[in-house]
């Protein structure tokens, strides 16, 4: 799926990122914008970036990678000089690779055309990478920046991810959006109170060994419980290195070892692995789980904690990127810092064993998304942004 266009008469807008497959979160929130009002609201031409079909195969420096450019390149000229965007709205990733291999060159080549750029930051460890990047790095991604009419970031708290780079009056803050309508509980006393899921890469950036510790002693406390996982065993981290709080090393373990070391032979009833799950196997799962439990280091904002939350589940996770801002202690779920186990355990017992206080984040968790995350408010926030840069308003 390489481009798709939606006619009417108003401005011209091209957007530019990932779209399914893989199913992951930039790539579905590509495909809800696409499918959304704003494709009425504007002229929308879509330049796919995607050309890994594994969610496993993202960072990896191969020939593909090389090829991959130029043919970006090129789609991006062809596009700018046949469809004649007013404004080109990219989502851009947390990663120097991703930067210096696509991003400054979109910034570029749409200036070049004279066309405004608008950045949708998808992560939320892009500062701690830039950081850590040498000189030269900086000075080509901060030039690139100083070209960029808009900044947008996933919640308040990651504002910072542009900051030194875009001002601050140009950053703006739009959180992510989910199919209600899909993600939605029809029966919500249909679920299994035994079964916690866990769904994302399976890693140790999202807390997939750290879940694996604790497996052993929930078990013993409450025997009947099983952790169903699901999505990519990501056995070599390309991405995310540091823990999003502190700006640590993440201590990283193969998690092979991890489940030979305490579940294997210990705890295997306890544990079921689903494998890549597609939309319809997804929304089973969600709808089976008592709650949802993610305890990663470092995020921008999980579409997977958003699927969840609008289904009416409860959410045992840790206050990084937008999580820390969506999800409210005892209100929306149970938060813990990353890498605290005793805390991490404790709250998924806390969750297992009291039935009311689910039932209460369950209702909670309903009515906030309904209210805050639909497609239709924040297609509509969004177009507002873009609205106010071709109206004169912008850079």
């Amino acid at each position: 799926k390489t481009g798709i266009t939606h006619m009417s008469e108003n401005y011209k807008v091209l957007f530019v990122g990932p779209y399914p497959p893989p199913y992951a979160g930039p790539e579905i929130s590509m495909k809800y914008l696409l499918e959304s009002p704003l494709t009425k609201r504007f002229d929308v031409s879509f330049l796919n970036t995607n050309f890994r079909k594994s969610n496993a195969k993202k960072g990896n420096i191969d020939i593909f990678l090389v090829g991959a450019f130029f043919s970006f390149v090129a789609r991006l000229m062809w596009m700018l000089a046949t469809r004649r965007p007013s404004l080109v709205y990219s989502f851009v990733t947390a990663t120097r690779l991703g930067w210096l291999g696509r991003d400054i060159w979109c910034i570029a080549i749409s200036r070049l055309f004279g066309r405004k750029v608008v950045l949708h930051m998808r992560g939320g460890h892009f500062k701690i990478n830039y950081d850590a990047s040498g000189r030269l790095a900086k000075e080509i991604i901060r030039g690139a920046c100083s070209f960029v009419s808009c900044g947008i970031v996933q919640a308040k708290g990651l504002r910072n991810q542009f900051e030194g780079l875009i001002p601050e009056e140009r950053i703006v803050v739009i959180h992510n959006a989910v199919d209600c309508d899909q993600y939605a509980m029809h029966n919500p006393a249909d679920y299994d109170r035994n079964m916690v899921l866990f769904m994302g890469h399976l890693s140790p950036s999202k807390g997939y060994c750290d879940l694996l510790k604790v497996i052993p002693d929930v078990v013993r406390a409450c025997p009947d419980v099983v952790f169903h996982f699901a999505g990519t065993k990501i056995k070599k981290e390309t991405n995310v290195k540091q823990n999003q709080l502190t700006g640590e090393q993440i201590f990283f373990e193969d998690p092979e070892v991890c489940f030979e070391r305490y579940i294997k032979g210990r705890c295997e009833k306890n544990y079921v692995y689903h494998g890549i799950a597609d939309e319809n196997a997804k929304l089973e799962l969600l709808r089976k789980c008592n709650f949802f439990v993610l305890p990663s280091y470092s995020e921008g904002f999980s579409m997977a904690v958003l699927e969840a939350l609008s289904m009416g589940k409860p959410i045992v996770t840790t206050p990084v990127g937008a999580l820390g801002e969506v999800i409210r202690h005892e209100v929306n779920g149970l938060l813990c810092r990353p890498g605290d186990l005793v805390a991490l355990k404790n709250n998924i017992l806390i969750m297992l064993n009291n039935a009311a206080l689910r039932e209460q984040i369950s209702i909670e968790n309903k009515e906030y998304v309904r209210q805050n995350f639909t497609i239709e408010v924040i297609s509509q926030k969004l177009g507002d942004c873009f609205a106010s840069l071709l109206i004169g308003e912008g850079k």
